[in-house]
């Protein structure tokens, strides 16, 4: 098994410590995974991140970035690490409040891009916003003792990494 399979199970679970970015910005975790490239959840609207129109945008566009990223854990090998190259947001109606089911399925790959498609639903089947995000696949040796996945990034990680051009 590989070890970002090993963490996706103990985020389900609720064993492994979030990133500070997921706390910081109390984004939603996942309830499942599958190997053929999917994550999902179902969440609870926090009243903090609604305004006039519904949940702020910015947050749902957090919401699907993190929810891409996770979904990228179902196909990534071990030493691997991924960059979100591109995100589209689509918000369809608002969202004011209750339980919000997201889904991210990987679509396509293409070299070292691949295209993840996010969808949120209401309780009641509506579809409130899509997202497709474009990841970079990037391979990085681990520091010295660390494991191979996100939450423990190696300690030379530069602050603001470039990504490595892809030809379209």
């Amino acid at each position: 098994m590989r070890s970002y399979h090993r963490l996706l199970d103990r985020i389900v679970a609720g064993d492994a410590n979030p990133p500070a970015v997921v706390e910081a910005l109390c984004l939603p975790g996942i309830d499942g995974w599958a190997a053929d490239g999917r994550v999902w959840g179902t969440w609870e609207v926090d009243p903090v991140v609604v305004g006039p129109g519904g949940v702020f945008g910015g947050y749902l566009a957090a919401v699907a970035d993190s929810y891409s990223g996770v979904c990228m854990y179902t196909v990534l090998e071990d030493g691997q690490w991924l960059a979100t190259r591109e995100l589209t947001t689509r918000f369809l109606l608002p969202v004011t409040g209750g339980r919000v089911r997201t889904e991210s399925t990987v679509v396509r790959t293409e070299g070292r891009r691949v295209w993840v498609d996010t969808v949120f639903t209401t309780d009641d089947g509506l579809k409130v916003c899509t997202a497709q995000a474009v990841q970079v696949v990037v391979a990085r040796k681990p520091a010295a003792g660390a494991p191979p996945h996100p939450t423990s990034p190696p300690a030379s990680r530069p602050a603001s990494p470039v990504l490595p051009q892809v030809t379209p």
